[in-house]
């Protein structure tokens, strides 16, 4: 029998077959033309989190989209809360492979039933896929991809991994993104210590989080805990009584929302923000030591307020054992207007004196002086350039050590000037000081003695570091992570280093007790104030300025940033036990040296002492010291005439003396005697007498005198 219709139904009915096989082909295909989620969402960074070297936050910054969200591994989320939100969002997590077809009929048909959208069958999995693409429409497009690219994660990673990046990228209102920002931000807890009814309460905000967020919506948070405790009560994962208990009895520990969050408070310090940029390290765990910065800052804001005209400060305080940084203050205030955000670490500024202990360093590696070495402090002009002493006196003969601790500025720039401008350039570029600002075109350039130069105070408490490990230049650190290597370069004798340290260790530092070496730095016109010092364990170093270059009288280094070093060394030694020197008698040697000049003896030296040297490094010799001018040895008797013997007399004795002191006396080149008063002499003869002076130091030529004269007899 013929159907009506048969040709036209069959070719439906083929048609509908092929939809549905290209359908279930592309249903199939589709997570092979995908992008894997889970690759898009590591694109989006996380919170980037510093802590201090003891693990302290000191600075949160925010994703790129502005979201909190702090990454957590899965074994640190609250076991209660991973099953409430998989009881909430997910029931059959671990049995479906990205897609709940189950849930997917289910919603299908109550929506149909009820004529518009009252549920979805997003899993897990599918929500994740969702947070890895744009913003846009949901619309069966975006569900079709989202199953698709599940699918696909699904294949790829397992269920914990889908899970831990669920839970770290979930919204829970406002800018919190992951259950370990919302835990600490409405209970200040940590996601791991949340107990049941916290992760009850917490887990339903997903839902709709910027609808039941509990810091403005509390009672609408609280009814929706009620549906996620009756959702667990239905699905067997709590009973009735425990469901109401929790509802009503349990209490929550929620924080003072009129108080910032824990990371908000630590989302950008202005105390830490210029030396973790400095770092470049993008995260992770610094050198610094939190509670000791703050505590040097408060201690440099209280010695500004005992200046007058002086508004910024700086700071550095460095481990020489490791190189790691523990303080970088560089700035009082980050927000102040209009400089605050200046780093004065990295600023260039006039070094004033502070440059003068590597002169003298070169200088003992040339073998030019010692610490004993006396050196002129005196008037001096090279050319236009007369430089003088800060307080305006000169004071003669004075020690490379006692020049160095007091901060003479002639005897440094007599010394630059036997150097040489080239040489002390090519010394200031070996220890990581290179110039940066040009100084003003001085004659022979050597003012440089005078810090006149632009350096950083990065690059000088680098170069002070120097010399606290003897000699053994390296990089500061102010990041733990990545197994740093830090290339270190020797640039001085350890030795060197051992007898600079003891000439900047005469002076007293402060009143502490603590036996540091220091050197303090004044630029011209009192714009820049220093203090750099240093004991075998740690090295400070301190600016007080304006960021502007204003002048003030009070910005002198040993009255504005010396007390500040000071206080800086009590709080790292509060007994002032500060860590010991090495032994100089081991290191060093001691050696005569001429007591005028402290230089190797040399010919004419008389007055020798015995100093100490470096071993092995020869000394210039001394050409102060020159041959004594004594008097000619005269004989005062006999003269050089005739004497006579008187009548009846054999011989005539004269009398033996000259102007000297014990002398020994030759008769025609035939000793007589030592000492003589008087000697007879017969007549008839002529006599040559000579005198030669005895002396007990044998490098002095003795004196000598002769005399001819002749002796007659009697006659009339």
């Amino acid at each position: 029998m013929k159907i009506p219709g048969g040709r036209p139904l069959c070719i439906a009915c083929a048609f509908c077959a092929a939809l549905l096989v290209s359908g279930w082909v592309a249903w199939i295909a589709s997570p092979y033309f995908v992008e894997d989620p889970m690759e898009l969402l590591a694109r989006q960074t996380p919170v980037r989190t510093w802590t201090d070297r003891n693990g302290h936050v000191l600075w949160h910054e925010r994703t790129y989209d502005a979201q909190w969200r702090f990454p957590v591994p899965l074994d640190r989320i609250s076991p209660h809360a991973v099953r409430v939100i998989l009881a909430a969002e997910d029931a059959s997590f671990y049995r479906h492979s990205g897609v709940d077809y189950f849930a997917v009929c289910r919603a299908l048909g109550q929506n149909l039933v009820s004529g518009r959208r009252i549920s979805g069958a997003s899993t897990i999995s599918m929500q994740l896929a969702g947070m890895a693409l744009p913003p846009g429409r949901h619309d069966l497009k975006r569900k079709f991809l989202q199953a698709a690219m599940a699918r696909k994660m699904e294949k790829r990673h397992a269920k914990e991994e889908i899970l831990e990046e669920y839970l770290n990228r979930i919204p829970f209102g406002g800018k919190l993104c992951g259950i370990e920002a919302a835990a600490q931000y409405y209970f200040g807890l940590p996601a791991g210590k949340l107990n049941l009814a916290e992760s009850t309460f917490l887990c339903g905000l997903p839902q709709r989080p910027g609808y039941f967020r509990p810091d403005r919506h509390l009672a609408r948070a609280k009814e929706r805990q009620r549906i996620v405790l009756k959702l667990l009560t239905r699905r067997g994962k709590l009973s009735r009584e425990e469901a109401a208990r929790i509802l009503h009895r349990e209490p929550l520990r929620l924080r003072d929302f009129r108080c910032r969050a824990p990371f908000e408070n630590a989302a950008s310090p202005g105390e830490f923000r210029h030396a973790l940029v400095f770092s470049g390290a993008r995260s992770g765990r610094t050198t610094l030591d939190r509670e000791l910065q703050f505590r040097v800052l408060a201690l440099l804001r209280e010695q500004r307020a005992r200046l007058t005209g002086v508004r910024d400060f700086a700071a550095l305080l460095i481990d020489n054992r490791s190189g790691e940084v523990l303080v970088y203050i560089g700035t009082p205030d980050i927000t102040a207007k209009p400089d605050g955000e200046v780093d004065s670490v990295r600023a260039v500024r006039s070094a004033g004196s502070s440059l003068k202990p590597f002169i003298y360093a070169e200088a003992i590696s040339g073998g030019l002086i010692v610490s004993a070495t006396k050196i002129l402090d005196a008037p001096v002009r090279y050319g236009s350039y007369a430089p003088g002493n800060y307080d305006g006196r000169f004071y003669g003969k004075v020690s490379a050590g006692s020049a160095l601790a007091r901060s003479l500025n002639t005897p440094a720039v007599r010394l630059t000037a036997r150097l040489g401008e080239k040489r002390v350039n090519e010394t200031f570029e070996r220890i990581g000081l290179s110039i940066r600002r040009p100084g003003r075109n001085v004659s022979a350039g050597l003012s440089l003695a005078l810090g006149t130069r632009g350096y950083t105070l990065w690059d000088i408490t680098r170069a002070y570091v120097l010399l606290a490990r003897g000699g053994d230049l390296l990089q500061p650190s102010l990041s733990r992570d990545g197994g740093r290597k830090n290339e270190r370069k020797k640039c001085f004798p350890p030795e060197v280093c051992l007898m600079v340290s003891a000439m900047l260790r005469e002076r007293p530092f402060g009143h502490g007790g603590t036996d540091a070496a220091w050197k303090t730095g004044t630029s011209n016109n009192n714009c820049d104030a220093w203090c750099f010092a240093f004991t075998p364990h740690h090295t400070v170093g301190v600016w007080f300025g304006n960021k502007d270059g204003k002048r003030s009288p009070d910005l002198v280094g040993v009255s504005a940033a010396l007390p500040a070093a000071c206080g800086i060394f009590e709080l790292l030694y509060p007994n002032g036990t500060s860590p010991r020197w090495p032994d100089a008698g081991k290191r060093l040697e001691l050696r005569p040296l001429c007591a005028e000049s402290g230089l190797t003896p040399g010919a004419f030296c008389r007055r020798l002492s015995r100093e100490f040297v470096i071993p092995g490094l020869p000394l210039e010799s001394c050409t102060a010291c020159a041959p004594e001018k004594r008097p000619i040895l005269t004989i005062l008797s006999p003269a050089a005439k005739q004497y006579r013997v008187a009548p009846g007399q054999k011989k005539v004795r004269l009398q033996l003396l000259t102007d000297g002191g014990s002398v020994s006396w030759f008769l025609n080149d035939r000793p007589i005697g030592e000492d003589l008063a008087e000697y007879g002499f017969s007549p008839g003869a002529r006599y040559t007498l000579r005198a030669l002076e005895r002396t007990e130091d044998h490098k002095v030529p003795p004196r000598s005198a002769e005399v001819t004269f002749s002796v007659a007899g009697d006659g009339p």
